[in-house]
């Protein structure tokens, strides 16, 4: 793992860091910025704010986000952007603000099976207890598509689905001719694939004709053909 780097002609890349912070991007143009996920906490998301600073790079205007799992969303209070999500994604981010993220709470849903002791042991080494969770509720919802246009830069937005999440949604970012990922990829998070939402998934995210992707938890950008190859043994599981 690495720190913040210039990746395209407009693309920085965060890349993925313990306990279970996922790749942030930020995209600028000539008119505005703006970031593709909003990080894992409010001190995840200064970090990478503090780095596009040093590089000059304003505060962006709106921050995307690739779906509602708290690694990708608990930092966006910190932006104080418009929040841009699919309307599933916003539907999930109001039940997040009314769940109780304290010791108790995370321990309570663990032992009633109703999420892994890894998720809450990521979630307490990143907001160290007591813990101020913050939910930025959305601002623009989206059902389908969204576009930006950054000036001289802009980024296709489309909700695709998958097994990970239901809500996930890519950004292709032109002319750098990177997709980012999110987790859309991922197996569902009870593990596998389904081949009614794997394979539209895939022709969904071929579609764009990208040159390299960005995953939410993959330490190295893809090539076309590392992909070619992530999806073929997905797609073999449920062949």
């Amino acid at each position: 793992m690495s720190g913040p780097s210039l990746v395209g002609e407009h693309l920085y890349w965060l890349s993925p860091a313990p306990p279970d912070r996922p790749s942030l991007c930020a995209v600028t143009g000539e008119r505005t910025t703006i970031w593709l996920d909003g990080g894992s906490s409010a001190m995840h998301a200064r970090e990478f704010l503090e780095f596009l600073a040093g590089e000059g790079v304003p505060r962006p205007s709106h921050v995307v986000l690739s779906h509602s799992h708290w690694d990708h969303v608990f930092g966006c209070c910190e932006l104080g952007a418009t929040v841009a999500a699919q309307e599933l994604t916003a539907q999930y981010l109001e039940e997040l603000a009314a769940t109780d993220w304290s010791d108790e709470a995370l321990d309570r849903r663990v032992a009633a099976g109703e999420s892994s002791r890894q998720h809450a042991e990521n979630v307490k080494a990143e907001l160290p207890s007591p813990r101020d969770v913050r939910i930025a509720p959305a601002d623009v919802v989206f059902r389908e598509r969204l576009e930006f246009d950054l000036g001289g830069v802009r980024v296709y937005v489309r909700h695709v689905g998958g097994d990970h999440a239901d809500d996930s949604t890519v950004m292709y970012v032109e002319p750098d001719g990177v997709l980012f990922l999110g987790d859309a990829l991922n197996e569902a998070p009870g593990g596998g694939y389904t081949a009614e939402r794997l394979l539209p998934l895939i022709d969904a995210v071929r579609s764009f004709g990208a040159a390299r992707f960005v995953e939410g938890h993959g330490e190295t950008l893809l090539s076309r053909a590392e992909l070619d190859q992530i999806v073929a043994e997905a797609t073999a599981t449920v062949a």
